[in-house]
């Protein structure tokens, strides 16, 4: 039995005709269309996923009109927390991002190893494509240790590394460090140390958080040290494939470890260049392939045809829309 597998974003119809069908126009793309950087992560998702999955062979569908029968995956935000498929609509949510999910999706993607459903709700982990576009370290650079750069909105990093005492210990190390605006994310050219700690200490786990960065700086050939994060260390190693720092001090001394000793910095930009090949996009479009084929498709067809499944969804149907917005958090 033949199935449609689309990927679903809302768009009207002047900017989803204006979608980049090649991977190598993506970058450019993302960076010149108007009012979506609010939204990147679901382009990056699903335009992506499905880019990189047609190339390759598949035969997928990218809609800009939710179907009625099928498989539909999507980001999560594109749909409404209420929202109640038909009895022939196959729902798979790629979470990204985000820890609550739909209850009327039969299955969930997430892009942290260690991040869990609550009850009972099926899910699978598949890690992230890395950053479109990407321009590594300039080997130029040779054993030059004087930019550290954070790849990403300066808000979402720890506070404590924006501050005036932060700078200035970093000043007499011989350090500076860039805020790298959305536009210059893909370039790692002048990068020296990648810093990406959301929040010192170890009180937050972000678990749903994916560990993109940490991909990002072994693409780009850079050391990376790292804040206290369960993505990060489920996929890579400390003081192996970057450092975890904890507190202002962890940082300061990783920088200053870093300067002084440039084999260390090759140490960990070789075994990240090791670690990233399990990551590289060949092997994550192997990983849908099989997806799809083992796991989304068997499970749409053992319920499209379960004998119980109209009653089923109809029976949650009632039940979830009379709780649904006075205790969302249950589902």
């Amino acid at each position: 039995m033949t199935v449609a597998i689309q990927f679903y974003i809302p768009l009207n119809e002047e900017a989803f005709s204006s979608l980049p069908t090649s991977i190598n126009d993506y970058w450019e793309w993302q960076l010149t269309a108007l009012g979506i950087s609010q939204n990147w992560g679901q382009y990056h998702w699903v335009v992506q996923t499905y880019i990189h999955l047609k190339a390759s062979g598949l035969n997928v569908i990218l809609t800009n009109k939710l179907p009625h029968e099928g498989i539909l995956i999507t980001h999560r935000d594109c749909l409404k927390y209420d929202f109640i498929p038909t009895n022939n609509l196959f729902v798979v949510v790629l979470l990204v991002d985000r820890d609550v999910p739909l209850p009327y999706a039969q299955l969930h993607v997430t892009h942290n190893p260690v991040q869990k459903l609550h009850l009972g709700q099926p899910y699978f982990y598949m890690p992230p494509w890395p950053q479109i576009g990407l321009i590594p370290r300039d080997t130029k650079r040779g054993e030059i240790f004087t930019n550290i750069v954070y790849h990403g909105y300066s808000e979402n990093l720890d506070e404590k590394l924006r501050e005036n005492d932060f700078l200035e210990s970093i000043q007499k190390l011989g350090l500076s460090i860039t805020y790298s605006p959305p536009a210059h994310w893909h370039d790692f050219s002048h990068a020296d140390v990648i810093l990406a700690i959301r929040k010192l200490g170890i009180q937050e786990q972000y678990l749903n958080k994916p560990s993109l960065k940490l991909y990002n700086a072994w693409l780009a050939g850079v050391p990376a040290i790292m804040g206290y994060e369960t993505s990060y260390r489920a996929e890579g190693k400390i003081n192996v494939n970057y450092i975890e720092a904890t507190s202002t001090q962890d940082v300061l001394d990783a920088l200053k470890k870093l300067k002084q000793n440039p084999s260390l910095v090759k140490e960990l930009v070789d075994a990240g260049k090791k670690s990233v090949e399990l990551f590289s996009t060949t092997q994550t479009v192997e990983k849908w392939h099989d997806f799809l084929a083992k796991v989304i498709i068997p499970r749409h067809n053992a319920w499209l045809h379960s004998r119980s499944k109209q009653m089923t969804h109809r029976i949650l149907s009632r039940f979830r829309t009379k709780i649904l917005w006075r205790y969302p958090g249950w589902f």
